[in-house]
């Protein structure tokens, strides 16, 4: 095994992965980032950093503040982004069943998202026709403790990954009052998740806002997605939201089927 992980390495461009660690660096910070972190991050000295920066500018992947010498990702990168989400099969089988739910519970929103890389990514969602269009960038995270997509998303993971997945994430954070910040707690959800095949989100991770959400399997019973439907408790009230469970239960099922999933 040894010497197949050297064979592979010594193709490797070392540039090329700094970069590439660079657009790491990027992603996981939620504020612009200096030389300093490029530094920091790549244990590179701060010529190689400038020279890293540079060309990435250049080629439009990153712009550049010369008011502060802070660098941010740029549009060009969004392009890579979108076309990594239409390269998924899965968004392809499943919106046509989202776009009939909406049709259902105009009031409601639907959401697809997928687990990657220990994150929750949402990929995609419609908009209720009651509530005025909000922005919605398609690749954003979402906490898996606190929403019902998350919770569906990490049930069938084995204790050590889940624990890797927390510690990764900082912890169980507060978002609301109601969200789960105990691990204990959290262990009987996934729990129950199991066990009842869907998970719920009561107010975890936006106030007055209520979410269900099932699990999407292909055809090896693997959980590879979540579809989920969610809104303010003043156009659709927790009592039917509860009612209404088994609604995302039978989409997710259909989108399963058409994935390989059949039982």
């Amino acid at each position: 095994m040894a010497k197949v992980i050297d064979d592979e390495s010594k193709y490797n461009v070392k540039i090329v992965e700094r970069c590439l660690s660079i657009f790491d660096l990027a992603s996981a910070l939620s504020r612009p980032f200096t030389v300093q972190d490029v530094m920091t991050h790549l244990d590179i000295n701060v010529n190689m950093s400038y020279r890293l920066l540079a060309t990435m500018v250049a080629s439009g992947y990153l712009n550049k503040d010369e008011t502060n010498s802070t660098y941010t990702l740029s549009l060009k990168v969004l392009n890579l982004s979108n076309g990594a989400l239409s390269s998924l099969e899965i968004r392809k089988v499943a919106l046509p069943y989202m776009e009939m739910l909406n049709q259902r519970f105009p009031n409601a929103n639907v959401n697809l998202a997928v687990l990657y890389d220990g994150e929750i990514v949402q990929t995609d969602r419609i908009d209720s026709k009651v509530v005025p269009r909000t922005y919605f960038t398609p690749g954003k995270h979402i906490p898996f403790h606190a929403s019902a997509l998350g919770k569906v998303l990490v049930s069938e993971m084995y204790p050590e990954e889940l624990e890797c997945m927390i510690e990764k994430n900082g912890g169980l954070k507060e978002i609301t009052i109601h969200t789960i910040t105990d691990y204990e707690v959290l262990i009987k959800e996934l729990k129950k998740v199991r066990e009842q095949g869907y998970a719920v989100d009561r107010q975890e991770l936006v106030l007055n806002d209520n979410c269900n959400a099932a699990p999407i399997r292909n055809a090896n019973g693997k959980i590879i997605a979540a579809v989920s439907m969610s809104a303010f408790d003043n156009y659709i009230s927790c009592e039917d939201m509860d009612k209404n469970i088994h609604f995302i239960c039978e989409t997710a099922r259909q989108i399963s089927y058409f994935m390989g999933y059949n039982v």
